[in-house]
């Protein structure tokens, strides 16, 4: 055993200590731990990242030196203090296999992790305990949660919760540990230790249990207290839009009160009633529980609440010198306007227009001085650098998102992200099945390793983009970030088509000349063959840039789009498009020729199929090919109607069209990985034994 060999035994008074512990990553996936460390260092670096930056915001915004911006100041240096206490020890065992830690720096480290939890609990009681004062008793807000009242809030949670976690440590070291030394986490956890001594345990799990049940169990009886009590009050207010509004300022607090309590609440019953749960579930619970809230936190607060959202946006601009923002100031200057005309808002911003010969900012506002504006702006020299030939094109174009559906785009976005989040988790699972196991390194499953990187470089391209959107109202891309976003996005839509293509010839191979499959389709061949369609998807779609790049754009900016796209930018042109359109429809027929392809091998695998003799090997081959058929209709059936109805659906919606676009590049990628993972009985038998 491990434990046996680096680990010693000290002799304390009447009891034994090992001198260290051996932490463990996530069980049945060792082999997989540098890949697996790459999501984490995403989350981690989200975390870090989104807490600092919400703590620099607030000090910085004076408007936000109000109560609920200090409560969530203590949340984010609370989450902060959450990923630093686990970030080293995990990394090191996904990087390094450092298992080994002290005894003593088991028991800090546990504590700390312990400590700041129950401070997490507490601060979002106290937050509970701020809307609710807000909202029942708003003229006397600003009078009851002073500064000083504030403070003293926050040295009580802190208090609370050193002193009744200060017993733990010492109960845990007048145990007696035998022989066993390995945790069931990459980080310390009271139950993990405490279940590994081989003596009486019963104090430590009645004083934890006392504990728990004080302490975050009557902060969540708290704050489902003082939301009965805000609904209360809500419902006696006197219109529908009063209400709605009272609710939106807790929205915020929801979400972080449940993605919380509820890895917390299932990680305590785990431990203590799931003792025929699977280790992995026991595994990823906790590491939902500990790194997922500090990720997420920063992310719900700056979406929801606009003066954080308002503050962050104008720090981003303020960085990017080509942004229209930074030199916004200076348009409304040499307009004889003082910073922003009177007919704005400081965030109506956006829809500010000033035209120039060559240039024009797009809104869906009008201002009573414009046209004085447009004249003083033309007459100044050197306002901006402009480009003096026919092709002038925009430095930036306004992705409008979904037309007609604005007000319903923060919302549209959550499934969108549930979609994403499944196609991002269900392709990386292939790619790790994939690699980890030497059975599935044949054509078939090389072929389907390339589809789900191709899935996975498809959606990150233009989700991003989206989000930023529907929940920040960050419309504007620079041109050429435009002209890039349409190249990924063409791209890896041509290389899906090609390997599906590509998995057609494959299938068919596999059903009509079973015995030379391997000789044919080697890996020398799969290989030159996915780098055959890549290859494609560049040459065909990298001229749809430089034709772009030709053309003047000389007064619409909005894409009526939530993602840069070739025809919608064509459409906003205002030069001769012949070239582009007809471009356009040769790739078409070019991409929708060579897949012609796939119906050529399924009419040649059933001809082979029907001369079969029995109805059973019938079947049996056709199931064969029915994984790949699910995924041509998942990605072919929207890809034709985004299509045809951007030169035949004038009738159609604009926000129909639009979401079914949407959809073309989020569920295929989603799909896939569920369709081949059930249907394919070898990657299937693979996820069953990794959650066992």
């Amino acid at each position: 055993m491990e434990h046996d060999s680096h680990t010693t035994w000290e002799f304390n008074g009447s009891f034994y200590q090992p001198s260290a512990f051996l932490m463990m990553g996530i069980p049945g996936l060792e082999a997989l731990h540098r890949w697996i460390s790459i999501p984490f260092c995403a989350l981690y670096l989200i975390a870090l990242l989104g807490n600092c930056m919400i703590l620099f915001i607030i000090k910085k915004t004076q408007s936000l030196h109000e109560p609920m911006y200090y409560f969530l100041s203590m949340l984010a240096v609370t989450d902060l203090g959450l990923v630093l206490c686990t970030l080293p020890t995990t990394l090191g065992i996904f990087w390094f296999n450092m298992r080994r830690i002290g005894f003593d720096a088991c028991l800090t480290q546990m504590y700390f992790i312990h400590i700041l939890s129950f401070i997490e609990s507490s601060v979002l009681l106290a937050m509970a305990f701020d809307r609710f004062i807000a909202i029942s008793h708003p003229l006397r807000h600003s009078s009851i949660l002073t500064k000083t009242t504030i403070i003293k809030i926050g040295l009580a949670i802190i208090l609370r919760g050193m002193v009744s976690l200060l017993p733990i440590p010492f109960l845990l070291k007048r145990l007696t540990y035998c022989g066993k030394t390995e945790l069931s986490h990459s980080f310390c956890f009271h139950p993990d230790i405490m279940n590994l001594a081989c003596t009486d345990i019963k104090v430590n799990v009645f004083y934890g249990m006392i504990i728990l049940l004080s302490t975050v169990g009557m902060d969540f009886i708290f704050i489902v207290l003082s939301y009965i009590l805000i609904i209360k009050t809500v419902i006696s207010l006197a219109t529908k839009e009063e209400c709605l509004k009272a609710l939106n300022t807790c929205v915020s607090h929801i979400c972080a009160v449940l993605v919380f309590f509820i890895p917390m609440i299932g990680l305590s019953m785990i431990h203590r009633f799931g003792k025929n749960v699977p280790p992995l579930v026991n595994t990823l619970v906790a590491y939902t529980y500990l790194i997922i809230p500090p990720a997420l936190n920063p992310i719900i607060y700056s979406i929801k609440s606009s003066h954080i959202r308002e503050a962050l946006l104008r720090a981003l601009r303020r960085k990017s010198g080509s942004d229209w923002y930074s030199w916004g100031p200076s348009i409304f200057t040499h307009c004889g306007i003082c910073a922003v005309p009177d007919c704005l808002s400081p965030s109506s911003l956006l829809g500010f227009i000033c035209q120039t010969d060559k240039y024009l900012l797009v809104s869906a506002v009008q201002c009573p001085r414009m046209e004085t504006c447009r004249r003083q702006a033309r007459d100044k020299k050197g306002f901006m650098s402009l480009n003096s030939t026919a092709s002038s094109h925009p430095p930036f174009f306004l992705l409008v998102g979904i037309p007609g559906l604005e007000k319903e785009q923060f919302w549209i976005a959550f499934p969108f992200c549930i979609l994403y989040a499944i196609a991002v988790l269900g392709n990386f699972t292939l790619l790790l099945i994939i690699k980890a196991e030497p059975s599935l390194h044949k054509p078939t499953y090389l072929f389907l390793a390339m589809l789900a990187f191709t899935d996975l470089v498809l959606s990150t391209s233009m989700l991003p983009k989206m989000l930023g959107i529907f929940w920040l109202g960050s419309g504007e891309t620079g041109f050429f970030s435009c002209l890039a976003l349409l190249f990924f996005i063409h791209t890896f839509s041509s290389v899906e088509s090609g390997m599906l293509m590509a998995m057609a010839l494959d299938c068919y191979i596999a059903i009509c000349r079973p015995l030379q499959h391997s000789s044919i389709l080697s890996v020398l061949a799969v290989v030159a063959l996915g780098s055959l369609m890549l290859v494609r998807g560049v040459l065909l779609v990298s001229p749809f840039c430089f034709l772009l790049c030709r053309m003047p754009f000389c007064q619409h900016h909005v894409i009526s789009h939530s993602y840069c796209e070739h025809m919608a930018m064509v459409k906003l042109a205002c030069g001769d498009t012949g070239v582009n359109v007809i471009y356009s429809l040769f790739v078409a027929f070019i991409v929708t020729g060579s897949d012609i392809i796939l119906i050529l091998s399924y009419t040649m695998i059933l001809q082979v199929v029907m001369r079969l003799s029995s109805t059973k090997a019938q079947l049996k081959a056709f199931s064969t090919c029915a994984s790949h058929v699910y995924v041509i209709l998942a990605f072919y059936v929207p890809a034709l109607f985004t299509f045809l109805t951007h030169w035949f659906g004038h009738s159609i919606p604009p926000h129909v069209h639009i979401m079914v676009a949407n959809l073309y590049l989020l569920v295929p990628p989603m799909l896939n990985p569920i369709v081949y993972g059930r249907r394919t009985k070898k990657i299937w038998d693979r996820v069953v034994v990794l959650f066992q």
